[in-house]
């Protein structure tokens, strides 16, 4: 059988053998690529050029053992659109012209070849979340940032119970866990702030949680407040955890600061622990929680025997005893202030300033806006157990346990003949 090699008459094939032998193959080899396999060959071909940069970089560095940059082996192989194209065919596969003799083919038109792509794949306009706002967060095992709700309390002057800066609290927030109420009156309720009433209340937190709380709302006001303000809260929190008998006093502390607080997120201002009104302000908060736990104390006298059908003598006077007798406004009488200094009613010791009340007797202590003081030693005198309600035991950090009348160990002031 005879092969003959040249074709049929006017018609023509790439793959028939000439005089200089095979015919290159003729016409371009269309190739389709989607919109989805565009974007993954573009995201590829960007982390190469960030490898390349880093090469780079290291390079300006003057690092010596670099390896050499990646060719672009992506960009060849599709056209610069994002609709789905033919590709162009990579180097050896390109168009050539039309054999010899053959029909002339369809005109092809040039590759259009991306350049290197400067920056990141435009995000759709509908997707949730884009690669831009990822890029500034990161996974963190211990999420230790304030969430912005409580910024947004600060911002619209409402002071954030430092029962907020709990973890559970802060772990609820972050998590919208949380209850929200319109903030303003009138035409201003357009604000919609977190329910603070929904977290417990602040009274009820103990010494060792509002330490903790404080220096988590510390750090609040680090990231809100400007330096001087700053400090003042932290002189502030200092000047409270300096105190000696802090443990005894700590529920006067706690209600003196949220005073501090509530005041400053109204009008805010830096806080001076050495003012006149910090220290009024202090003192006014240990008085109110020392008549908070006085205890009704009636002294027993003797009974005066007025023979058969006589009276007690303590009984005489109650017609007149007016001091649970409500006011004609439905209040209580107030109870008189006790001076723990000279055993007189209507003044606190602080303000007391004259020469004891009988001659040969002598001050055992002094008081100022920190507590009270034994004169003898400077030691710190409780005056709790001068109310007759502490009930710790005294120790190096505790304040020691005498009668800011007559120096006794055994008894306070409240029960004290000098009284």
């Amino acid at each position: 059988m005879v092969h003959n090699n040249s074709g049929i008459s006017g018609l023509s094939s790439s793959f028939i053998q000439t005089s200089g032998g095979k015919a290159p193959i003729g016409g371009p080899v269309p190739v389709t690529f989607s919109a989805e396999v565009i974007g993954v060959l573009k995201k590829l071909d960007i982390i190469r050029l960030e490898r390349n940069n880093k090469r780079s970089e290291r390079r300006k560095a003057g690092e010596a053992n670099v390896s050499e940059d990646e060719d672009d082996e992506i960009s060849p192989y599709f056209l610069g659109n994002s609709t789905g194209a033919n590709s162009v065919p990579p180097e050896g596969l390109g168009a050539v012209p039309n054999a010899p003799g053959s029909a002339p083919g369809p005109a092809v038109p040039e590759p259009v070849v991306p350049g290197p792509v400067a920056g990141p794949v435009v995000a759709n306009p509908k997707l949730l979340f884009t690669d831009k706002n990822a890029a500034t967060n990161s996974f963190r095992a211990n999420d230790n940032t304030i969430p912005n709700a409580i910024f947004s309390l600060a911002k619209n002057g409402i002071s954030p119970p430092l029962t907020l800066f709990l973890p559970a609290s802060l772990a609820r927030i972050r998590s919208s866990n949380v209850k929200t109420v319109k903030h303003g009156t009138g035409e201003s309720t357009k604000v919609t702030v977190i329910d603070v009433s929904d977290f417990p209340d602040e009274t009820t937190m103990e010494q060792a949680v509002w330490n903790s709380s404080y220096n988590t709302f510390l750090s609040f006001m680090d990231l809100a407040a400007e330096a001087h303000i700053v400090q003042g809260f932290s002189r502030h929190y200092d000047h409270i955890l300096s105190d000696v008998a802090v443990e005894t006093w700590f529920p006067a502390y706690r209600n003196f600061d949220r005073t501090i607080r509530a005041q400053f997120f109204t009008a805010p201002y830096i806080i001076d622990i050495h003012s006149a009104d910090y220290r009024t302000a202090l003192q006014a908060a240990k008085d109110a929680y020392i008549w908070s736990n006085l205890p009704s104390h009636t002294p027993s006298g003797p009974r005066a025997s007025g023979g058969s059908g006589g009276r007690e003598r303590v009984d005489r006077h109650k017609p007149y005893d007016r001091e649970n007798r409500p006011q004609s406004d439905g209040g209580q009488r107030r109870k008189p202030v006790l001076c723990f200094r000279c055993g007189r009613t209507g003044h606190p010791a602080g303000r007391y300033k004259k020469t004891p009340s009988k001659h040969g007797r002598e001050f055992v202590i002094y008081a100022n806006s920190d507590g009270l003081f034994r004169i003898s030693d400077q030691r710190a005198v409780c005056m709790l157990f001068n109310c007759g309600r502490c009930e710790s035991t005294p120790g190096s950090r505790h304040p020691i346990h005498v009668c800011t009348l007559c120096g006794d160990a055994h008894h306070g002031a409240i029960d004290c003949t000098r009284n």
